[in-house]
């Protein structure tokens, strides 16, 4: 049984509840699953470079996430004991280090934040340079792989140049910045201890995020550097639960300025706070952009074509370039949708955790690139609303990998319709399952009532 302390209190869905009853859930069996993970991830490190062995990998990883839900299902059982708790997160500690000595094969973004941190040590702004750029041959190192996005400059935020900048200048190697991400990751595991038992939730629900395959093949194994604005974002959550919206506000507009992601959040947050609070973000942008001079034009510029220059694994963003047959206005169609989610949580006057899982699924849905280190973004939020068909999905987006199968042997990246429809049908049909009686207008009920009206009971005499 759960913890008393947090009986009745835990928003888990029906179909957890419906788990609860038919899958009887401790700790030993949470041990075993564990330990059967660490195994799968020992088979994932002997593959050495994923990329040439990606038909294997994606079958480990599904694998892995089949386990991965079993924990999940097995830990909501699990009272919130110290014992426990420590359990959860040294499995997680040994399931990165486990895939750490792995080279970033999957994905090449972290040799481009190498060259960011190394073209900002020689005097060179980020957002103006380019690593195809003639006279910036001396910032390659010849022994490292193509980076990504080489006539482009960057796309991160100043906080995140800054801190490959720092980074770089302390420890130029490429290990030491995927060391730091993965502190980082870990460091969101304690932020949810804290926060969750805060919202009424058992700790042990942290173990979605912690022990998702997700979260640590893409930050353990392949060094993304999503987890310093995903951290923010958890203290952001975390301090505005006790009351500091000042902090709450900062965190979170660190998180926005490492990664966009999080600036469609800051509204719901100064609603929550005050309005008046709006120089907190203001004021960490300007001095954040500080050293980058008018550089924020060159951000803006390359984020305002992002849809016209990467464009993978996207699901709704089809719909909207059918729409309007441009992918330029299929972009705008996706901006004033994602606004209108935010405009509809300011309404409603959502809690910051609510609408932010709302925000978030929004952009992910509708996004024209479903990088699999994008959906991690949900992960922390899942740990709150655990979304059965979400969770699923951080699983079969593994699926997503098929690209480098005619990628590595031909240099050609193209998807399989195949594939798409295995990753996305099940999460949709999930979904729609879910969500469709409830997304029913109330007017066609009422409509329905009215055409088809309950019989009348007997006449009483």
């Amino acid at each position: 049984m759960r913890h008393p302390k947090f009986v009745g209190t835990t928003p888990a869905t029906k179909e957890i509840q419906m788990f609860h009853r038919r899958i009887p859930g401790s700790h030993a069996q949470l041990l075993i699953v564990g330990a059967t993970m660490e195994v799968l991830y020992v088979g994932i490190l002997s593959l050495s470079n994923l990329k040439e062995n990606v038909e294997t990998f994606i079958l480990l990883a599904l694998a892995q996430g089949a386990l991965y839900l079993c924990a999940v299902y097995i830990a909501e059982r699990v009272p919130p004991r110290r014992l426990y708790l420590v359990l959860v997160f040294a499995a997680a500690v040994i399931f990165r280090l486990t895939l750490f000595p792995l080279p970033p094969s999957l994905s090449d973004d972290l040799y481009r934040y190498q060259w960011d941190a190394k073209a900002q040590n020689a005097g060179y702004n980020p957002y103006l340079a380019r690593p195809d750029d003639k006279g910036l041959e001396f910032l390659r190192d010849g022994g490292s792989p193509t980076v990504s996005g080489p006539e482009y400059s960057t796309l991160y935020g100043p906080v995140m140049e800054e801190v490959f900048w720092i980074s770089f200048a302390l420890l130029p190697s490429g290990m030491a910045m995927k060391l730091l991400f993965l502190l980082l990751d870990l460091g969101v595991v304690l932020v949810l201890f804290r926060l969750l038992p805060i919202l009424g939730i058992s700790p042990m629900r942290a173990v979605i995020y912690a022990w998702s395959p997700l979260i640590i093949i893409e930050f353990a194994a392949s060094g993304h550097n999503d987890p310093l604005p995903i951290l923010a974002l958890a203290l952001s959550l975390l301090w505005h639960k006790k009351g500091k919206g000042k902090l709450s506000l900062a965190a979170l507009s660190v998180s926005a300025l490492s990664k966009i992601y999080a600036g469609f959040l800051i509204p719901l947050f100064l609603l929550r706070n005050s309005w008046r609070l709006f120089w907190i973000p203001a004021a960490l942008t300007a001095v954040a952009f500080l050293p980058y001079g008018e550089g924020w034009k060159g951000l803006f510029a390359i984020l305002s074509r992002y849809a016209n220059i990467w464009k993978n694994n996207e699901s709704l963003f089809r719909l909207l370039r059918w729409i309007t047959a441009n992918d330029s206005q299929a972009g705008k169609l996706y901006l004033i949708l994602v606004t209108a989610v935010v405009l509809y949580c300011l309404v409603r006057k959502l809690s910051p955790e609510r609408g932010s899982y709302l925000i978030l699924g929004a952009i992910l849905l509708f996004s024209p690139n479903v990088f699999p280190w994008y959906v991690s973004w949900i992960v922390p939020l899942l740990v709150i609303y655990p979304n059965p068909a979400w969770l699923l999905f951080t699983v079969t987006v593994f699926l997503s990998y098929h690209v480098l199968i005619p990628y590595h042997t031909l240099g050609l990246w193209r998807e399989d319709g195949f594939f798409t429809f295995l990753e996305y049908a099940p999460f949709y049909g999930w979904l729609i399952a879910t969500f469709g009686g409830r997304m029913l207008p109330r007017w066609i009920l009422d409509f329905v009532v009215s055409v088809f009206p309950r019989p009348a009971g007997p006449v009483e005499h």
